[in-house]
């Protein structure tokens, strides 16, 4: 076992005791790549039963918020409208249709995505169903910061979904890599106690210490928050998958 691997299982080892924490509001998004990656974001498709739920602005968010994350470059949703347009694509259905529209692209990864549930009215209700469907690019230990993962093991985490299992229909056709899905009340204690610390760390010039009640009772920041919290998810869900593929990979023969 090569020394990276073994800092990789020792990063696993954390990742499994950390595994039910959750993002702070002021925690960075953080990539596991050590490479830059281009990314798009496809209008989510809105089966939340509300007509005022809009899966362009949702993307929209969802972009904005990756983007803030290091070495990923999110091409803006407008420019994924375009190609979809070119392509007669009315929504990402397939795995074909998710390859046909990276390659139109140029990009590496594409997220798709529902909004699986929509109540705008105070107490507001969102729920979010995410997957990033990967281009395929190998990735090598050298294409890693091994370094990254090993610190990021100690901070907040959160689970992932398998392929295949019980996810979003993606996930039930294969080409998906990551995926995550979540349910957000802001009636409940733990979300509440979230949205909080993540409305007081993004105060203005006119902040004070109950400014956070503005992202519980603006439909427009409490999606904000709730796609910070996905992409905080997604991204980990990711580093989780990368460090996975490489514990079970077998060792590069040394050159000497």
């Amino acid at each position: 076992m090569t020394s990276k691997q073994v800092m990789l299982m020792f990063a696993l080892v954390l990742l499994g005791g950390c595994a039910t924490k959750e993002p702070r509001g002021s925690d960075a998004l953080v990539s596991p790549y050590q490479q830059g990656r281009v990314w798009a974001v496809a209008p989510l498709r809105n089966e939340s039963g509300s007509l005022q739920a809009d899966g362009v602005l949702m993307a929209d968010r969802l972009q904005r918020q990756l983007e803030n994350a290091s070495n990923i470059d999110v091409l803006p949703v407008n420019r994924v409208l375009r190609a979809m347009e070119l392509l007669e694509m009315p929504y990402v259905e397939t795995p074909a249709d998710a390859a046909r529209l990276m390659q139109t692209l140029g990009c590496d990864g594409l997220i798709i995505g529902t909004i699986t549930s929509y109540d705008p009215y105070d107490p507001p209700r969102l729920g979010l169903s995410i997957e990033l469907f990967d281009g395929g690019r190998s990735q090598s230990l050298d294409a890693l910061d091994v370094q990254k993962l090993t610190r990021a093991a100690t901070g907040d985490q959160a689970h992932p979904y398998a392929s295949g299992s019980s996810g979003p229909p993606m996930s039930r056709h294969g080409g998906v890599a990551s995926g995550v899905s979540a349910y957000f009340d802001s009636a409940s204690g733990d979300v509440r106690k979230k949205l909080q610390v993540y409305g007081s760390n993004r105060g203005g010039p006119d902040w004070h210490p109950e400014s956070w009640h503005r992202y519980r009772i603006s439909m427009d920041l409490y999606s904000e928050f709730v796609t910070y919290v996905m992409s905080w998810r997604l991204l980990h869900a990711e580093k989780q998958r990368l460090s996975q593929q490489i514990m079970t990979s077998p060792p590069q023969a040394s050159s000497r």
